[in-house]
């Protein structure tokens, strides 16, 4: 858009300096002519971005509605930070299903017990390799084998319990 808007000003100029520069003859007849074709040249300047906008038209019509602006490298991109988002909303899913699930069993009060676990990311599949169960408050008194057996059969992977 700022390419248009300055390429409009330069054509603007390249007209403004044309009318001064073109002499008028004899009794304006030239300088009519001058004019008209400036005035087709600063219009055909103006309407230069409606041929793009036609053929993106047409091709929405005909069922290609992909944005010309976003080129395949940028959707890559894209798409890399929707998984991101996707694995960091799953990770944070499992971590607060895993923290109610140990609440429920262990009769601990919310809030009381929270998880941190570390992932690992195997030909783009993130599974938990050790997990690490942090009780405070009152949960501080709660039994940590039972914990951790839950937790290693429930996930498959290593836990260890800690006391904040």
């Amino acid at each position: 858009m700022s390419t248009y808007l300055i390429s409009l000003i330069a054509a603007a100029m390249v007209a403004a300096l044309i009318g001064i520069l073109s002499p008028d003859g004899e009794r304006g007849g030239i300088a009519k002519h001058m004019r008209f074709l400036v005035s087709l040249f600063l219009l055909c300047v103006l309407i230069a971005p409606l041929r793009e906008t036609i053929g993106i038209l047409s091709d929405f019509a005909n069922g290609k509605s992909e944005s010309p602006e976003i080129g395949e490298i940028e959707k890559q991109d894209y798409q890399k930070e929707m998984e991101n988002a996707m694995s960091a909303s799953s990770k944070a899913y499992l971590v607060q299903l895993l923290t109610q699930a140990l609440e429920k069993n262990f009769s601990i009060e919310s809030g009381n017990v929270r998880c941190s676990v570390r992932w690992t990311d195997a030909d783009g599949t993130l599974s938990p390799t050790r997990v690490t169960v942090i009780l405070s408050e009152s949960a501080i008194w709660s039994d940590p084998e039972p914990i951790e057996r839950f937790v290693t059969e429930l996930l498959g992977c290593e836990c260890v319990t800690a006391i904040e």
